[in-house]
């Protein structure tokens, strides 16, 4: 199983390494956005983790490049700092599965990639 993280922050990217390796997943870390929709089209990508704070980030866009080109049902959660509440609202309107603040993110990062293996 597969997830592919979009984030640029070392320290995020750390977390979700320790955490995939854990729960079985590959990490698949890009700061691009064209390689992230790409690497969701694997059939084997299960979760998309995005960071909120990256540059040029257009999450409605996103959003809706990954579930139309996702072959399976692929869970997209979202992070960013619970003091950008524009983002973090506009994550939900795009349609993500789930956004979390980065603190709720930081606690919760295993039970999301729980929730995200295929039955």
């Amino acid at each position: 199983m597969k997830l592919v993280l979009l984030s640029r922050d070392l320290m995020l990217t750390s977390q979700v390494d320790g955490a995939a390796r854990h729960k079985g997943y590959q990490a698949i870390h890009t700061a691009d956005l064209a390689s992230a929709v790409a690497a969701a089209e694997d059939p084997q990508c299960h979760l998309l983790l995005v960071d909120l704070q990256l540059p040029g980030l257009d999450i409605s866009s996103l959003v809706t490049q990954v579930r139309e080109g996702s072959p399976g049902k692929i869970r997209i959660v979202a992070c960013g700092p619970h003091v950008h509440e524009n983002r973090l609202a506009a994550a939900s309107e795009a349609g993500c599965d789930q956004v979390l603040t980065r603190g709720q993110f930081h606690r919760e990062v295993d039970a999301s990639l729980e929730m995200s293996k295929p039955e």
